[in-house]
């Protein structure tokens, strides 16, 4: 991700990620970013169990994780960690196409 958009949109994956923290089942949400190698952000969510996962996916807090990531020139890497499993954004695709 180049740097000039590497900082902004780290600081809204922060705002974001405050605001995931005090959802229930989020054990831990973390950003963490590396502006020295091509400005490499990394975007984590720990949940107790997929539904609750699944329950957040239909928050306004997701949209506005989603709209980051549909913005963002090259995305930030997302992942999901599940008790037994981690997932990224073919996760939300999933989900996304079951309920339809």
């Amino acid at each position: 991700m180049p740097i000039d958009q590497a900082r902004p949109t780290t600081l809204a994956l922060h705002s974001v990620a405050a605001e995931t923290r005090m959802t229930h089942g989020c054990v831990r949400c973390s950003v963490a970013a590396d502006f020295a190698h091509h400005g490499t952000v990394r975007y984590t969510e720990e949940w107790l169990t997929e539904q609750d996962l699944r329950v957040h996916m239909q928050s306004d807090t997701f949209s506005q994780l989603m709209r980051l990531i549909d913005g963002a020139t090259e995305p930030p890497f997302i992942e999901f960690a599940l008790p037994h499993q981690t997932r990224g954004l073919d996760f939300v695709a999933e989900v996304l196409a079951s309920a339809r």
